[in-house]
């Protein structure tokens, strides 16, 4: 029989000595390597997020952002439909090829620098052994979506996909990752590494942390305290959203009553804080691609500090008023957006609200059900677009979670039968809050008489 040619190369990240059972993610899909795994081929051009752990839980991991195709593309003006363009017109460098090291001593991945002639060398040689590590069967197809399963062994067995089912995961992650780009990257987790071939690489590990969101133990640091090495970690700049203060410096009286009730003025001084040159689209995409960051960092590494920084932007984002009609672009974005997390929160393991320990569907149903009473009430001043994402948002949840976001279908109080028949009366948590009633009304203070002066009233509210 005549030798087999050799396979055309296509854009690979090999992985050399990565220890067997190791737990291996990319993007939507996660598996546990093999002796004969050696790293991925075939990857598609755009943003990838590729991760380590030593067990499949309770363990730190540790990931890196790369961009597979000319990443002065990858801006946040429209880096993804640029990528999908660019890859059908076959614009990807077919012989890009990563290297990823194991490094025993931090349990992680790390690039080939290139810093001495050695390590040039090294690089070298891995790539030049492409070919025989893709005849042997040891490297894994990039698939966007499957169940767990372990890597390796036949490639006729690996390759047994569904081509509806890939393509799905692939849209999603791209829908996932539309905003993200090195400028929000770097702001976020810093300056790149920089491998042997000029290919940043962004890292982050599970146990990164907003220092808002780290554990103040006095004499011990955060990252002692997790038992993390300075080498491995760093802080992570987010966006300050602060909830407690959503009013202008300076603001007094009704100002800043109403800036603490519709917090539009807090969304857009986010927004203009990350704005260049005034361009405030821009600045949204920021906010947009922060999300995005946020959530698939909870959904990879399971990250505690990710996962507040989420919910306080859909905080922020989801009790403004004003905003809703001068910003229709943004708002349908974010729901478009929201509900395709919420599609695939379940792919992280134990599902993603119970993380932290809350009843995170509570705070989303709580969260959007005033968002749908301030839609509602603005009526004719919200465009098209908003109500429309918002009413197949609202389907969406209903058909997936039974979630009911009309705030009247809502039963507060009612008749519960026990187990063994009795029946007592329950009442929902909070429930009056927002109608103001109950220990939520306004109180009225009497002042007592003054000499010249009436009974003065109060309405604490304002």
């Amino acid at each position: 029989m005549p030798p087999q040619s050799s396979p055309l190369p296509t854009p690979t990240i090999l992985l050399p000595g990565l220890p067997p059972k190791t737990l291996v993610g990319i993007d939507l899909l996660s598996f546990t390597s093999t002796a004969n795994f050696h790293g991925i081929r075939d990857l598609p051009e755009g943003w990838h997020f590729l991760y380590t752990g030593t067990t499949e839980s309770f363990s730190l991991r540790c990931g890196g952002w790369f961009y597979i195709g000319d990443i002065q593309s990858a801006t946040t003006t429209g880096a993804a439909s640029t990528a999908l363009t660019r890859r059908r017109l076959g614009g990807a460098d077919a012989t890009e090829i990563r290297v990823w090291k194991w490094n025993q001593d931090v349990e992680a991945l790390v690039p080939i620098i290139g810093e001495s002639s050695e390590e040039k060398q090294e690089a070298m040689r891995y790539k030049a052994n492409l070919s025989a590590i893709w005849q042997s069967g040891g490297l894994f197809r990039y698939r966007s979506r499957i169940s767990s399963t372990a890597a390796g062994g036949r490639e006729e067995d690996r390759d047994l996909d569904d081509e509806d089912n890939q393509k799905e995961g692939r849209s999603d992650w791209v829908g996932l990752t539309g905003n993200i780009s090195p400028q929000l990257l770097s702001r976020i987790l810093g300056d790149p590494e920089v491998d042997v071939d000029g290919k940043p690489r962004w890292t982050v590990t599970s146990g990164s942390t907003a220092q808002r969101d780290a554990d103040q133990i006095p004499g011990l640091t955060s990252r002692e305290a997790a038992g993390i090495t300075a080498e491995q970690e760093k802080d992570l700049r987010f966006l300050p959203v602060d909830l407690k203060r959503t009013w202008r410096e300076g603001a007094i009286g009704r100002e800043r009553t109403e800036a603490a009730q519709d917090r539009s003025w807090a969304l857009g001084d986010l927004v203009r804080r990350v704005a260049q040159d005034g361009d405030e689209q821009m600045g949204e995409r920021q906010v947009l691609g922060e999300l995005q960051f946020t959530f698939l960092m909870v959904l990879t590494l399971m990250n505690y500090s990710c996962l507040e920084q989420w919910k306080r932007l859909l905080s922020l984002i989801f009790t403004c008023r004003a905003a809703v009609t001068a910003r229709e672009g943004f708002f349908t974005d974010v729901l478009r957006l929201l509900r395709l997390q919420l599609k695939r929160c379940d792919d992280v393991e134990g599902g993603l609200f119970e993380m932290d320990g809350e009843n995170g569907a509570e705070f989303l149903i709580k969260l959007l059900t005033g968002f749908k009473r301030t839609v509602d009430e603005l009526s004719d001043g919200v465009g098209f677009a908003v109500k429309f994402e918002l009413k197949v948002f609202e389907k969406w949840v209903k058909e997936e979670f039974n979630w009911e976001l009309k705030k009247e279908a809502i039963v507060k109080r009612g008749m519960l039968e026990l187990e063994d028949g009795e029946r007592v009366e329950m009442e929902m948590n909070d429930a009056d809050e927002e109608d103001e009633t109950g220990e939520y009304a306004p109180v009225i203070v009497d002042l007592g008489e003054r000499e010249g002066s009436s009974s003065l009233e109060l309405d604490m509210k304002d």
